[in-house]
């Protein structure tokens, strides 16, 4: 399944790609692509559960990331 989001709070493009290595090693992300100047995420996943601990990752990433899904 794949799903897409808005972010914001992430403010560089170093930090971008080192959630999104993170991102990628999570069990149950089949893979996760960050583009920091269209500030989205995309994300193959195999199950709402998986989804779900990539998304509070995020948050928990940096204070302030916000996530909107947009697809």
């Amino acid at each position: 399944m794949k799903a897409i989001f808005k972010f914001e709070g992430i403010d560089c493009a170093n930090c971008a790609l080192k959630l999104e290595n993170k991102l990628n090693k999570i069990e149950g992300i089949n893979n996760c692509n960050i583009n920091f100047l269209s500030q989205r995420i995309i994300f193959d996943y195999q199950n709402n559960e998986n989804l779900n601990k990539a998304i509070d990752f995020c948050k928990d990433f940096e204070d302030g990331v916000i996530l909107k899904r947009i697809g």
